[in-house]
């Protein structure tokens, strides 16, 4: 059986840049970055689990059935819930493939009963390249950049085959549910923009390779391809208890002519400030400029804007209330590798972009303060 390790060398304070060979090389390039924020997620930002533990106090209520996953390397486990920080971030900032290798025990055995050998990989994946991006593919193989080979019918490794359903949990590409969906345990809320899921339809073309295969749901007929983080509009987004650790409510958002649209509605009723849906889409409440937005909030429920905001206070967050929508330039992706059968020492994951040219670039090269990301922190919606 095969036991995963990174193969890991260098490493940034709040991202991991992945390079196509070992800096201080002067040719080596960058197609992206693993980013991290230092406090829910340390350096390097990504890390293998074998035999993740049963009970692990960070797993969701009941426990679950992963044995061994890719994951962010934070507190959380292969088993913890749903917006646990335990997605590992990779974003996009540049058109060549990206290659992530990993190491093997091919002789390692797992100790934990029932282990099936096989690796959940739970990643988010961002756009940063400043352009939208149509579909992508992932590639199992050896090799990185020029030397990259793909894997074959008969080396032992494979992606794992759950069919095709674009909502299956086993194997998807979805956008935030806060966005594009209904409400559950986790959301209160519908989708602000659609009940309907939205994301990428996935399709296995070999066992060791799949390929998205158009956005599906309503973020293409809104937004088209992919958009990057400087092409996602502004929103207007509620505090509502004033914690940097849990979800700020999106209340309207900004179209390309600068007008704006207010899809949820900010009320004041027996002293309480609720929120209700009021439409989806780009159906609501229309508003030429912020100001007449937010004076209608305002009015509605009494609450103002801060930029600094204290525990249990209640406001409109940042500038005016407004920030980006930066979970419309990423979505959450959840596939398996089957490495079980495989002899080598390493093999490579390669993600590529439809839209890149040739001449691929990337291996897990992570380089000492030489991120183009700055550090943020943006909170999760609903």
């Amino acid at each position: 059986k095969s036991l995963l390790k990174t193969s890991i060398i260098f490493w940034g304070d709040y991202n991991s840049t992945i390079y196509d060979r070992e800096v201080p090389d002067s040719n080596a390039r960058s197609s992206g970055v693993i980013t991290f924020d230092g406090a829910e997620t340390l350096s390097p930002g990504l890390k293998v689990v074998n035999d993740a533990p049963s009970g692990d106090p960070n797993d969701a209520p009941g426990g679950g059935d992963v044995f061994n996953c890719i994951m962010a390397s934070s507190l959380a486990s292969c088993n913890s819930p749903r917006q646990s920080g335990k997605r590992f971030k990779l974003d996009r900032t540049g058109i060549d493939a990206i290659d992530l290798v990993f190491g093997t025990n091919p002789d390692g055995t797992f100790s934990i009963p029932g282990n099936d050998g096989l690796y959940k990989v739970f990643q988010k994946s961002g756009n940063a390249t400043g352009s939208s991006l149509p579909d992508f593919t992932a590639t199992l193989g050896t090799g990185i950049g020029a030397d990259f080979q793909s894997s074959t019918a008969d080396d032992g490794l494979s992606f794992v085959d759950f069919g095709a359903d674009p909502k299956n949990s086993q194997f998807s590409s979805l956008f935030a549910r806060g966005l594009f969906g209904s409400t559950d345990e986790v959301h209160p809320l519908d989708g602000y923009f659609d009940t309907q899921r939205a994301g990428y339809g996935l399709q296995l073309t070999s066992a060791d390779s799949f390929t998205s295969t158009g956005i599906f749901g309503a973020y293409s007929a809104l937004f088209g391809d992919l958009l990057s983080y400087t092409q996602v509009p502004n929103g207007v987004f509620y505090d509502d208890d004033g914690n940097a650790d849990t979800d700020n409510v999106l209340l309207a958002h900004q179209l390309a002519d600068g007008s704006w649209v207010q899809n949820r509605s900010l009320e004041l009723v027996d002293d309480v400030v609720t929120v209700a849906t009021i439409a989806f889409l780009n159906n609501g409440t229309s508003y030429d400029t912020l100001a007449e937005l937010l004076a209608a909030l305002a009015d509605s429920s009494g609450v103002s804007t801060c930029d600094v905001v204290a525990d249990g206070v209640a406001c409109l967050t940042g500038v005016e209330g407004v920030d980006v929508i930066e979970d419309l330039a990423k979505f959450n992706l959840t596939y398996s590798i089957d490495p079980t059968q495989f002899m080598g020492s390493e093999f490579t994951l390669r993600l590529a972009s439809v839209a890149a040219v040739p001449e691929p670039a990337g291996i897990a090269i992570f380089a000492l303060g030489l991120g183009a990301l700055g550090f943020t922190r943006r909170r999760r919606l609903r």
